[in-house]
Formats: structure tokens, sequence, C-alpha cells
């Protein structure tokens, strides 16, 4: 069945959670002829850029979602016993957990971007509020981790029934019943049984069913990576006797899909030919999720604080923006110097030619309030180079007198946006901040994410701890190594002179290499970056969650 849309589900790149790349799931999107692929990262979409850039590559249409915990629908949600796990922390996972899919264009992003934003509210895990769970532009999918999911395992359909009609007057005709089915026995998720009684529940419920494969990784055999992830994420250790990943939530083709429903309609107690229906209103939830990475996440534009808020009044920012640099050529002495003039109209020329005199305006006012709150300031860099960041303050170099060429910062043929780098101190970075959010507003202003991929010693810690060894040995054998990707972990042990007692107890540690190659450069954690401000108009929170 080429060129049959399937919508799977894709967890694969979520922090501490999946197990394989965007790029290896969008290649093999396009090779097993799938023409839709959905991205449903962890509390998280964070991947969403990489993923919609992989997708266009491979010519697969990428759709985006989220997996969260969501609150039960009450007022007071019942108290639940938390147990300490590895360090004294604590981890609770037994909130229900929901897919939702952005539908409609950029109002679906924006929900998208607002119900994650919601649910890291709180000083806890991640945790949608059952209020904050709206937004007429998402398709939600209830599938075996969520409440109506759980009722159905534990063979409750009266309880599932009572449990789906909150959802149902939330989002009417945009709910899904998600059937998944890994080849497990029992009633669990991922089992036949399950998948089947979720099938004939939303025939009686009349709610439209999906079929998906809850994909974790792209191929075959990445099973034991999703364990060592779910292990690190919730910092226990692998217990076999537990549920663990069944090896089949890989990139399935059609065929393969098509075997799926087959088995799933038949165990439900319908005619197999049903599963072309199944699979007929999988491909319909796809082809209604229509989000455009350039038009609806906004991917390719810029967007600038308002002109009014950086000095521009009444004018527009070009013209604030020359009135800004001939008061400068006056204050810095230059009044009487014609080729100062020439430069700055030039400059002037090439900053209207991009639409770019709002960026310097902003970075100006910045400097401006981070001066005035007797805050050393400095730029550097090829910014250094244009008059107009000269005339403005922004620099303190002359670049006419020291040489410097406007070129290597911005000219008419360079598209991107030039990089203006600017220095504080750093033991008042966090008043800087402060600053910038008190004049442009929480919702113009966030911190940069900076994420943590994995390399050889945090894998080795991970998956050694995954695996139950001693702390001992594997803070021996994790300090043992250089600074190098985890990938090279075998071949450094080959290599490396200081390696070599290791080397000697290669088989000791069994699976322990395979696993740390295999989490190579997949996302580990994330962090603030200490350095960067993301300054944006209103319609931030619209575009990226916080």
């Amino acid at each position: 069945m080429p060129g049959f849309a399937h919508l799977h589900t894709v967890s694969g790149f979520s922090l501490r959670y999946g197990a394989s790349h965007p790029e290896r799931l969008a290649e093999r999107a396009s090779e097993r002829g799938m023409d839709a692929l959905a991205l449903t990262d962890r509390d998280t979409l964070a991947g969403a850029v990489r993923f919609a850039k992989a997708c266009a590559k491979a010519g697969v249409r990428p759709l985006f979602g989220v997996n969260l915990a969501v609150g039960e629908p009450v007022v007071a949600r019942r108290e639940r016993r938390r147990a300490p796990v590895r360090g004294g922390a604590f981890v609770d996972e037994s909130a229900a957990r929901v897919t939702f899919l952005a539908r409609d264009g950029a109002h679906g992003w924006a929900d998208l971007c607002a119900i994650v934003t919601a649910a890291h509210g709180g000083e806890d895990a991640p945790l949608l509020p059952w209020a904050g769970n709206h937004g007429d532009g998402l398709t939600v999918l209830l599938g075996p981790g969520s409440d109506v999911g759980r009722a159905l395992a534990a063979g409750r359909p009266d309880r599932a029934a009572k449990l789906l009609v909150p959802w149902r007057e939330v989002y009417g005709d945009a709910l899904r019943l998600e059937a998944v089915w890994h080849g497990r026995e029992g009633t669990g998720p991922g089992s036949l049984r399950l998948a089947a009684r979720t099938v004939g529940f939303a025939a009686e419920q009349r709610v439209r069913p999906v079929l998906s494969n809850a994909v974790r990784y792209a191929d075959p055999g990445q099973g034991q990576v999703a364990d060592v992830l779910d292990a690190a994420r919730r910092l226990v250790p692998i217990d076999p006797r537990k549920e663990l990943d069944s090896g089949e939530a890989w990139l399935k083709d059609a065929q393969a899909m098509l075997r799926v429903a087959e088995r799933v309609v038949e165990a439900a107690g319908y005619r197999r030919d049903t599963a072309h229906r199944l699979l007929e209103q999988t491909r319909a939830t796809a082809a209604e999720c229509l989000v455009d990475p350039e038009d609806d996440l906004g991917m390719g534009s810029v967007h600038f604080p308002e002109a009014h808020l950086v000095g521009a009044g009444r004018r527009t920012a070009q013209r604030a923006l020359a009135s800004r640099a001939a008061a400068g050529m006056v204050l810095r002495g230059y009044a009487d110097r014609r080729d100062y003039w020439a430069r700055m109209h030039d400059e002037l020329d090439i900053i209207a030619h991009h639409g770019f005199a709002s960026y310097f305006l902003t970075v100006a006012q910045v400097v401006d309030d981070v001066r005035g709150m007797g805050i050393r300031v400095a730029a550097r860099g090829s910014g250094a180079g244009s008059l107009v960041n000269h005339l403005l303050g922004i620099a303190h170099a002359d670049p006419v007198e020291h040489g410097l060429l406007m070129e290597r910062f911005l000219s008419k043929r360079r598209l991107a946006l030039p990089d203006i780098d600017i220095d504080v101190e750093s033991a008042r970075r966090l008043e800087v901040y402060r600053a910038i959010i008190g004049r442009f507003g929480t919702e113009r202003v966030a911190t940069v994410a900076m994420p943590e991929t994995y390399r050889v010693r945090h894998a080795i810690r991970d998956v050694g701890a995954a695996l139950s060894m001693d702390p001992a040995d594997i803070d021996r054998i994790a300090k043992s190594f250089p600074h190098i990707r985890a990938r090279d972990a075998r071949a450094a042990l080959e290599e490396l002179p200081e390696l070599k007692q290791l080397a000697g107890e290669k088989e000791r540690y069994g699976k322990l290499w395979e696993l740390v190659e295999a989490l190579d450069a997949l996302p580990r954690g994330v962090a603030m970056h200490p350095c960067g401000v993301l300054l944006s108009d209103a319609s931030l929170l619209a575009r990226t969650p916080v």
C-alpha cells in the first residue's frame, strides 16, 4: 500500500525518553512509503524544528503534537503516595497521559504551545491542569496511558464511559481513541486485548478510533535503548520483572500496520475487512492536522519587538534608526566628516533592504538600559564593524578609524539575521534579565534552552545505573574516558593507551558498550542557556512554549 498515510505518534526525540533521531525517523518514513508522520514528544515541543527540517528533506508531511500528563477533571485531586527512588528523589508517574495534535494551522500550533506552557507552570514534573486543557485547534488521542485507556485495561468499560464524558464535552468531534498493539499478552498497554477493547469501545461510544504504533525508534532492535532511557528518566534500575519495551515500537510500514489492524479488528469481533476502515479513519485524522512549518510555526521568519517599544514612537523603525544614527554623528564629533556620512547612509540602506531596523533599535535599547543600571556592557565580534552600531552606542570602537568592514557583519547578499553580540558582567546577569523583562514584558521575552546530549561519560553512567552495576565501577569506568562521543566508546578502548586496562575487562561488562554507543547524541536533558535571551513581538507565546 505505497503512499498510504499512517498516523504514527512518535516519542522518539523526547528528552530522556525517546530512542531515535528525527532525521532517521523521517528517512525511514519516506523509505517505507509514508507521506505523513507525527512527532509527539513527551512533555515538550523541543524537537519540532529539527523534525520539520528532517521531514522537508525526506519529502514527508510533518504533524506536530505532544504527549502530556493531564490532571483529573475535578476540583480536588486525590493525594498520591510517592515512593523515593535512587538519590532520594521522588518521581510520580501516576498521572494519565494524553496525546495532543495541532490541527488548524497557526491556531492549532498556538494551542499546542499554550498547553505545554501550562503543563510546565508548576514546580513538580510537568502536569497539564484540567482547567488548562482546552484548545479548539487540537485533536486529542486517548490511548493506553489515558484515564479512559486505563479503565478499559482494568476491564471497566462503565468507568471508561464516565471518564470519556468530560473529554467529549471539551473536544467533541476532535476526540479520538487510540489503539496500540505491540505484540503483548494480557490487558495492559500494548496488548492485543486492550487494543481490541479500545476499537469496540469506540464503536459503542461513537468516537472515531485511530491505529498507532506509538513509535519510539526508527528500526527494530532498539527496545533495550528505550528501557535504558526510561530507567534514566525515572532514576531507577531496569526491573526485568516489570513491563519493558516489547521491541515493537518501531516505525512500521503500511503492510505491517495493515496486519496489525487486521489482528486488532478480529480480536474485537469484527470482520477482517474492517481493518481498512480503521486505517482510513487514521489517515483521515492525519489529513486534518495541517500545520505549515513556515507559515504557522514561523520558521524562516523574524519577529522583532514592536517599534514603539524601542523608541520609534509614531515613526517607522527605519526613520527612528536614521534619526538616532544622525544624532550619534553629532554627539561623537563626526558631523563634518563626509566619509562618515557616506558610510552611515550606505549601512542604513543595507539595513532598510533587509528590514532589520527594529533589530538595531532593540539591541540599542537593551544596551542603554544596562548601561543606565551601572553595569558594564560591550559589543564584540563582527558587529563592531558597523558604524551604525557605533553611533547607537552599542559598540565602542570607531570602525572607520580602525578599518573594520561592515561586510563581515551584514551586506545585501547576506540574508541571515546578523549577530550583534554584547557582553555584560556575569555577576549581574540576572539583573539584566529582569530589566529586559521589565522593559518588554513576559509575553515577548524568554531565556534560551540548552539541550544536553549524550557523550560517553554520561552514557556510561546512565547505562551502568540502569543495568544495576556497582556505582564504584560505573564511576571508575566513566572517569577513565576522555570527553568523546558515545559512539566511539569501543574504538577508544582499542586505540587509547590510557584505556588499556579497561580494554582487558571489555567482555566483563557485556551489553554495556553496545547500549552506550546507541545513546550517542540523543537528548539527555535541558537547561537554561547561561547567556541567551530571546526577544520577540507579542506573538511569542503563540509560537513557542515557555
